[in-house]
């Protein structure tokens, strides 16, 4: 075993997405430690270039990097995401929106969503998502960054533009070639040539790979980025692959770019079909589209055939493609000397866009545990814990938007609304119908606010919560008729998306 506190060598094996933000976070925070970083990325292997959306924890990884924002969103066809819009997902007809952002201000001594819930069905009050500035601008087409809060100003003063949380959507091949130029800025060694072979030490660790160029590669440690075959993790090292296809059933995808025909909405789009669901990622040249199904119950020829009647007013800019996935993932990412990131790690599908968060996330416990972390098995160990566990908890977010439904109007959907559950999901949904709440790990990723969104936007039944006192129904109908009128009339004064994009491509950065 190497030592594990001297500066290193760390070998990246594939490129795309999850090699160049692998890569581009460890040399930001390694090179300058003395590390040597080099990433082999085959020129056989396609670019996927699909639309990608992400959630907010990705304007965290553009600041680590001291990225410029308008300079990244330029480069890659980028727009801006305040949530999801669902479409279907309950039943035939119904939508919501999962949308960022914290629900406020309080009531008295009880938080927003506890008034909210209390009172819901006595008042027939609006769904919870339409009190959040995130969703109201999204539906209005509106976009800003979130303003500064006032320097002192009372607790109970609730200041709506403050909570405008976003993230982006934009082309994921931009993306890596984007940080494929920074990453080389940075001092990143490229590889370009594809892996021919693995050599191993009788300790288990991986010692070099052969190239196809006639080249071999020593190095300290490895990062398997080789998108789903997982050529070290899966292929040489034999890590346990959890399979999770009897609660995520999708394994396929049609993808399509289209036209925008209309302006960019800043929300993406998750609308059910069939034997699953399409998304609608708006970018600023065109439109990226995916219809994700499971291949049980649909005909590959069925599925592009309604996906195709589905976006029939929109005109095709490539051919159809059919993408094939796995849901799962590692128990343990990390082996030996080996770290997976990214699809070689595993993939929950894109349902709540947290493919790049996981990628950007562990890319960053990585390089943390080179810089600060002083035995290898200890830190591998924390490492596969924190990963092992985000999956679960997203397992499970993702699961419930699937068991919660109504529909019963085909196969799948039947098989979903009935599927056995995970205990852990099972729980949390038994604790929403019976308290109105759901017990979360502090810095869960989805947090109980975007559990509510989604469970009352699946119509899911719950015991209310009891205030602290008694409200007269006058007093609790006017506090959240003002919040109502104070989003609606600050997010008012807000730009359009379309405008503020174009004041960003406008500008010099």
């Amino acid at each position: 075993m190497a030592n594990f506190t001297r500066p290193q060598h760390i070998t990246i094996v594939g490129g795309g997405t999850a090699g160049w933000i692998t890569a581009s976070v460890l040399a930001k925070g390694l090179i300058e430690k003395g590390f040597k970083i080099s990433v082999i990325e085959s020129p056989d292997i396609p670019t996927v270039g699909v639309g990608e959306a992400t959630i907010p924890p990705i304007i965290m990884l553009a600041r680590f990097l001291q990225i410029d924002q308008l300079d990244l969103l330029k480069n890659i066809a980028g727009t801006f995401k305040f949530g999801i819009h669902f479409q279907h997902w309950s039943d035939i007809g119904d939508s919501y929106m999962h949308a960022f952002g914290k629900m406020q201000p309080n009531f008295h001594d009880n938080s927003f969503t506890q008034t909210w819930m209390a009172y819901q069905q006595e008042l027939n009050l609006a769904p919870i998502h339409s009190f959040l500035p995130t969703a109201h601008a999204a539906y209005t087409g509106k976009f800003a960054y979130a303003s500064k809060r006032p320097d002192n100003a009372p607790d109970n003063y609730f200041f709506p533009l403050t909570e405008l949380f976003h993230a982006y959507h934009f082309d994921a091949s931009l993306l890596a070639k984007y940080l494929k130029v920074y990453a080389t800025k940075m001092g990143v060694n490229f590889i370009p040539a594809t892996v021919t072979d693995v050599v191993c030490g009788t300790n288990g660790d991986i010692e070099k790979l052969h190239l196809n160029t006639g080249d071999t590669v020593p190095a300290d440690f490895f990062v398997d980025c080789s998108g789903e075959q997982g050529l070290l993790i899966k292929k040489q090292l034999k890590a346990e692959f959890l399979h999770w296809r009897d609660y995520l059933p999708c394994d396929r995808a049609v993808v399509v770019q289209t036209e925008n025909n209309q302006a960019p909405h800043p929300y993406t789009k998750s609308i059910a079909m069939s034997a699953g669901w399409r998304w609608q990622i708006p970018l600023t040249t065109r439109s990226g589209n995916g219809y994700v199904h499971a291949s049980q119950f649909i005909e590959p020829q069925q599925a592009q055939d309604e996906f195709a009647q589905a976006l029939s007013s929109d005109s095709k800019i490539t051919d159809f493609r059919t993408l094939k996935f796995t849901t799962g993932c590692l128990k343990t990412p990390w082996v030996n000397n080996v770290a997976a990131i990214g699809l070689s790690s595993g993939f929950l599908e894109p349902l709540e866009s947290t493919s790049i968060h996981m990628t950007h996330k562990f890319s960053l416990e990585l390089m943390n545990a080179f810089r600060y972390g002083k035995n290898r098995q200890q830190e591998a160990d924390t490492f596969n814990n924190n990963f092992y566990q985000d999956a679960l908890a997203t397992r499970d977010f993702l699961i419930a938007h699937y068991c919660t439904t109504n529909r019963t109007d085909s196969e799948f959907w039947c098989y979903v609304k009935n599927m056995p559950l995970p205990d852990s999901l099972t729980d949390k949904l038994n604790q929403f119908k019976q308290t109105g709440f759901i017990d979360l790990p502090e810095g869960s990723l989805f947090a109980f606010e975007s559990w509510l969104q989604v469970l009352t936007g699946q119509k899911m039944q719950f015991n209310a919560p009891t205030l602290s006192q008694n409200y007269s129904d006058a007093d609790v109908a006017f506090f959240f008729n003002n919040v109502k009128n104070a989003v609606s009339s600050e997010v008012q004064k807000l730009p359009s998306h379309i405008e503020f994009l174009a004041q960003i491509h406008q500008s010099k950065s």
